[in-house]
């Protein structure tokens, strides 16, 4: 309980560090909002704090993710968030190993857009592996930096904890384009 305060402490000092972005009021985003779909692919690094491989500890395990969005209102998207760990490690259960020989996970995730370039996200998710599939909850934020209209360059920071197993951070960077979009 200590580690998910600690956690959702963080996202709100860190969201209050922005707050003086000025945003519009929500009646001219509701009037501007259009719905649309945004893809993304990642590049990301896993730091599971109880991951061995062998007799050494392993830090970070490189990963790669894939989102996809869907934005029904100015404040709000939802998304399937999908990644790859590259590396098989074990981690400690109590008094048993567990295995992970190169998880796949999937979690639908809700969106809060609390700013134009900064959200926070919350879901369930699953990880699949052949040894033992995982229920997990998942909390993160992401921040993205514009380049043009249709594609962004955006920083995402998750924690994930897997059934009271094992935790992990993962601290990714994602490359969005928008693939569809409403016309009138």
């Amino acid at each position: 309980m200590k580690r998910w305060f600690i956690a959702v402490a963080l996202l709100f000092v860190g969201f209050s560090s922005f707050s003086q972005e000025i945003e519009n009021t929500e009646e001219e985003l509701e009037e501007e909002h259009v719905p649309k779909i945004r893809a993304a692919i990642m590049m990301a690094n896993s730091h599971v704090p109880t991951a061995t491989e062998g007799d050494k500890k392993v830090a970070i395990i490189p990963a790669w993710g894939a989102d996809i969005d869907y934005y029904f209102h100015p404040k709000w998207s939802v998304a399937l968030q999908m990644d790859l760990k590259l590396q098989s490690f074990e981690v400690e259960d109590g008094e048993s190993t567990l295995e992970r020989s190169y998880p796949f996970s999937v979690a639908p995730v809700i969106h809060y857009h609390a700013l134009r370039h900064w959200s926070f996200y919350v879901g369930p998710g699953y990880e699949f592996e052949k040894n033992e599939n995982l229920t997990f909850f998942k909390l993160g934020t992401e921040y993205g930096f514009e380049i043009s209209e249709n594609f962004e360059i955006a920083l995402n920071l998750s924690y994930e904890n897997k059934k009271e197993i094992y935790n992990s951070w993962n601290f990714g960077i994602a490359f969005n384009k928008k693939i569809w979009e409403k016309r009138d």
